[in-house]
């Protein structure tokens, strides 16, 4: 039972299913303590508002304006990548204002992911608390430790602090140059003043902000925002009892060994080199092979052994990793924590946004290996995955941040402070600290 009278909560998530699936998963456990949960979102996750019949849903655009997005091939470019996220972040302001004003709701907290601009400058505009939800380090940075921005930028993480300083000084301008004309129209139409960085004004504005990561992960900097908490991954294991696998993909797991799952994003519809790879390093390697994904496999796949080879277009990571030799992916941080908490060694293929640097800390926790798209081929993922494999250092880093997965529930924790939050904001006291 809720601790607080029944609030009524706006969870604005925004980007791929990775950054939905955690606002819904903390969404799922403030509505089991009695509180009434509105969730704007785009209709190609419609699946996730059907099984959550109790929710009200605001559906921002349409199908075929999300599957646009993912079928431009800018998405998966490091820099041209950035740009286009910034650019559907922008158009997305006069949309969700729309929706927020026509919701007539007296929302008491809005719950959002980094790049919910417009939810929390509609909500300071109704000084309504604000809940920052930072899913990856990456959107901290540090001159005592640098994230890895893109591939390339190695250098970055290891220069002296008054060069890291001048870069973000650099990335600043730029940003401030391509968000803060558009941000700031639309805070004027809200009755706000203007802001004058986009650190402050977008990538921290939030009342509060929740790291969805742990400590052992990313460490908290001196230099990080002194409003932000850090809570651990958003995972909660799945109970045995949970519905059966589909017959197909039970049927294949239980037909042989361990295979080594393949994914490269639920948003990724550019994967032709990634799945031919995936068919060529098994052959090498002599193992099972199960790829998932949304787009197509490879030509001939049907020709392929079926004993040796699966294609889905999704599968419950929660439930299969764990049955799995290794994971290959492209680094997205949901992905990521599915398969520490399956303890199973993970081969990152990233491509742009926080891809890069999850791949770098999962190499520091000496959990998995990075290999550059560039330089994937079927050998060199082979001869990856082979030291992976029998590296007996490997297997122990993975039962021990598995353990330490296992071993956290963040959620008690977070939703009392973000009812805390909220029922102060409903009080009209200034949001905490």
């Amino acid at each position: 039972m809720a601790a607080t009278a029944s609030l009524s909560i706006l969870l604005a998530p925004f980007g791929s299913e990775g950054d939905v699936r955690p606002l819904l998963w903390l969404g799922d456990a403030l509505a089991a303590r009695g509180h009434r949960i509105t969730l704007i979102l785009t209709p190609y996750y419609k699946k996730f508002v059907d099984v959550r019949p109790a929710w009200r849903w605001l559906p921002l655009g349409t199908v075929e304006e999300f599957a646009a997005v993912t079928r431009d091939p800018r998405l998966w470019e490091p820099r041209r990548g950035t740009e286009l996220v910034l650019e559907q972040m922008l158009a997305s302001l006069q949309p969700v204002r729309a929706l927020l004003d026509g919701a007539h709701e007296d929302f008491d907290l809005v719950i959002g992911t980094t790049l919910a601009t417009s939810a929390f400058a509609w909500a300071e505009a109704r000084h309504i608390s604000r809940l920052e939800i930072h899913l990856q380090p990456l959107c901290l940075r540090s001159v005592d430790n640098c994230p890895l921005f893109m591939e390339g930028a190695e250098w970055l993480c290891h220069a002296p602090k008054f060069v890291k300083r001048a870069v973000f000084w650099l990335i600043d301008k730029m940003l401030n140059r391509q968000m803060l004309p558009g941000v700031n129209a639309y805070r004027v139409q809200l009755g706000l003043p203007p802001v004058h960085d986009v650190n402050d004004g977008i990538w921290h504005c939030g009342d509060r902000i929740a790291g969805f990561f742990p400590s052992w992960y990313d460490a908290p900097q001196r230099d990080w925002p002194t409003k932000i908490r850090l809570f651990g991954f958003p995972y909660t294991p799945v109970a045995e009892s949970d519905k059966p696998l589909d017959a197909a993909l039970e049927k294949f797991l239980a037909a042989g060994a361990p295979p080594i799952l393949w994914t490269h994003g639920s948003a990724n519809l550019h994967t032709e080199h990634f799945a031919e790879t995936a068919v060529g390093a098994s052959k090498i390697l002599g193992t099972r092979c199960l790829l998932v994904g949304p787009a197509a496999p490879p030509a001939g796949w049907p020709e392929l052994p079926p004993g040796q080879f699966l294609y889905l277009p999704h599968a419950p990571f929660e439930r299969v990793f764990a049955r799995c030799r290794a994971v290959v992916h492209h680094g997205g941080i949901g992905t990521l924590v599915q398969a520490l908490a399956a303890g199973v060694p993970q081969l990152v293929i990233p491509r742009a946004h926080d891809q890069p640097d999850n791949a770098r800390r999962l190499e520091n926790l000496g959990v998995g290996a990075a290999l550059s798209f560039r330089k994937l081929t079927p050998p060199t993922a082979a001869a990856k995955l082979h030291t992976l494999l029998d590296s007996p250092s490997v297997r122990t880093a993975c039962a021990r941040y598995q353990k330490q997965i296992l071993a956290d529930d963040p959620l008690p924790a977070l939703c009392a402070w973000a009812e805390e939050m909220a029922c102060n904001g409903r009080l009209g006291e200034a949001p905490l600290p």
